[in-house]
This record gives structure tokens, C-alpha cells and sequence, in this order.
């Protein structure tokens, strides 16, 4: 049984680490002196000493190594490596041309996409509510379609590509500063190759411009690894569903910010996200009552 402030320390790291990467498109912009593809090789690389260190931090390298030794996981971190990466690339073009907005919905449609994966992949039963929720956020997602006057491909492609990342690591029992550090090392070499490209374009590398413009791309590794030293410390701790409220968190904070830097919110586009946030909305409810009852029934 946890105490009191085993659940408090919880609880306030995973609102940490989810109010983090809800601020991450203030640090993107930050750094947009250097092009997407710097940035996205840049966190790539820095994400490696960071990723070293989380490992270390939360236990050491002995479960890592145990983990990689099973048939199959270094199959499957390769196949996450590529996912995450496809994911990373389409955030940092998504901020660096403001469709912050758009990139919130692929968050908040995630959980639905979830389900839908679970239902056609696994065939897992569906409930009631579940089917309602999606509907609605398939209809938000025809409405936001309408209100941008092009399919919302930015937030699809973000939802799929981190439903699929998620998905395969499912399939690879790594824990996730491990899984982390193994994904950057497989992608070092590409990232390295990228800089290179990078450096013969006319824009060039701007690392190497002034000390400010190293440290604030440096700075992307340790983006990546404290969030996720936190959001790992909070879910050892907290319940499910306590989880399941706080992933809505970040892409909140996304939608303001994109709100903020004044990208248009027609009233169009707020009716998408009106329906899909009914649906979720539902959707939680209705784990929340399911876990009840199964409280209620083991006790």
C-alpha cells in the first residue's frame, strides 16, 4: 500500500513531466534559429549522454541488458527507433510553421487511437461509450479538416506515428531510459549523416554560431530525458486513471500556446475540438467508472 507522500511525490513528478512536454514548443521555438533537421538530429545525438545518464539514474544498466538480450527486443527497438523518430521530425517542422493547434489534437486523439488499435489489432472488445467517443472524434476530425480546408495531416501523421511507437514497444520490455538510450543509438549514425547534409545547405550548422545557440540545442537531450526520469518516477506511483487524466495535460498547455503565438482558432476549428474533447471526455468517464467497479468487486 502506498502512503500519502509516496502519492503526492508521484503525482507531482507526472504533472511535472507532463507540463514539460507541454512546454516544449516554447523551447522548439527557442532554437528555431537552426532548421528542422538540425533540431531534430541535434536531440537525436544529445538525447544519447542524457539517455546514459537517465539509465544510471534509475537503476543502472542491469535490467537494460537483460532486456536486450530476449529474442526479438532490439527487432522491436529498431522498428520504435524509426517511429520515434518520423514522430520528433513531424513536431519540430509542426512548431517551426505554427501548427501548434494542430499538433495538440494528435494528443488528445491518441487515447481514442489507442482503442481503436486495441479493437482491430487484438480485437479487443469495445464498449458502449468507447464506440461513442470515437465516433465523435472521428466527426471532429471531418470538421477540423473543413475548418483548415485540407485533410489534418500534421495531427494524423503525429497520432499515428506515436500510437505505432508506442505499439511496438509494447512488444519490447525495456525499461524507458534503456529503450531511449537504444533507440538514439540506433538512429546516431542517420542523425550524424543528417548534420553532415545539414552542413553543406546554405543555411549550414548554426551549433557552432555562438555559445548560446550550443547550449540551447544541447539543451534537447536534456528536454528529452528529464520528462521522462519524471513521468516513469510519478507512474510507478500513481493509479491508471490518475495517469490516463494527467496525458491531457500537455497537449492543453500545446493548444494555448499555439493559441498564444497566433495561430487561427476559427469557430469552425473550436467545434472539432469541442467534439473530440466531448468524446474524450467520455471516454474517461467511462474508465473511471470501470475501475470502480472492479474495486468494488476485489474488495
Amino acid at each position: 500500500m502506498k502512503n500519502d507522500a509516496d502519492l503526492r511525490a508521484g503525482f507531482l513528478a507526472a504533472f511535472a513531466a507532463y507540463s514539460i512536454w507541454g512546454v516544449l514548443p516554447l523551447y522548439l521555438k527557442l532554437v528555431s534559429f537552426a532548421g528542422p533537421w538540425e533540431v531534430l538530429c541535434a536531440r537525436i545525438l544529445w538525447s544519447i549522454p542524457a539517455a546514459f545518464v537517465a539509465v544510471q539514474f534509475m537503476g543502472g544498466f542491469a535490467e537494460t541488458r537483460t532486456a536486450l538480450a530476449q529474442k526479438g527486443v532490439l527487432r522491436a527497438l529498431a522498428f520504435s527507433s524509426v517511429f520515434i523518430a518520423i514522430n520528433w521530425a513531424i513536431y519540430v517542422w509542426a512548431v517551426a510553421n505554427n501548427h501548434v493547434i494542430e499538433a495538440s489534437l494528435a494528443y488528445f486523439l491518441t487515447p481514442l487511437v489507442n482503442v481503436a488499435f486495441g479493437v482491430t489489432l487484438f480485437k479487443e472488445r469495445i464498449t458502449k461509450a468507447q464506440t461513442g467517443a470515437l465516433a465523435l472524434a472521428a466527426i471532429g476530425i471531418a470538421v477540423q479538416a473543413a475548418a483548415l480546408g485540407a485533410f489534418p495531416w500534421v495531427a494524423i501523421a503525429l497520432c499515428a506515428s506515436w500510437s505505432l511507437y508506442g505499439l511496438v514497444r509494447k512488444q519490447a520490455p525495456v525499461p524507458a531510459a534503456g529503450g531511449l538510450l537504444a533507440e538514439t543509438l540506433i538512429l546516431a549514425a542517420p542523425s550524424a549523416l543528417g548534420l553532415w547534409w545539414v552542413s553543406t545547405t546554405a543555411q549550414g550548422i548554426t551549433f557552432d554560431d555562438s555559445p548560446s545557440n550550443a547550449l540551447l540545442l544541447a539543451a534537447s537531450g536534456l528536454a528529452t530525458a528529464i520528462p521522462l526520469i519524471l513521468f516513469s518516477f510519478g507512474a510507478r506511483r500513481l493509479k491508471f486513471s490518475t495517469l490516463g487524466m494527467l496525458q491531457f495535460l500537455a497537449p492543453s498547455i500545446q493548444f494555448f500556446i499555439g493559441w498564444a503565438y497566433g495561430e487561427p482558432l476559427t469557430p469552425l476549428r473550436i467545434a472539432s475540438f469541442a467534439l473530440i474533447w466531448i468524446g474524450l471526455a467520455i471516454f474517461t468517464a467511462d474508465n473511471l467508472w470501470r475501475e470502480r467497479q472492479r474495486a468494488a468487486l476485489s474488495s
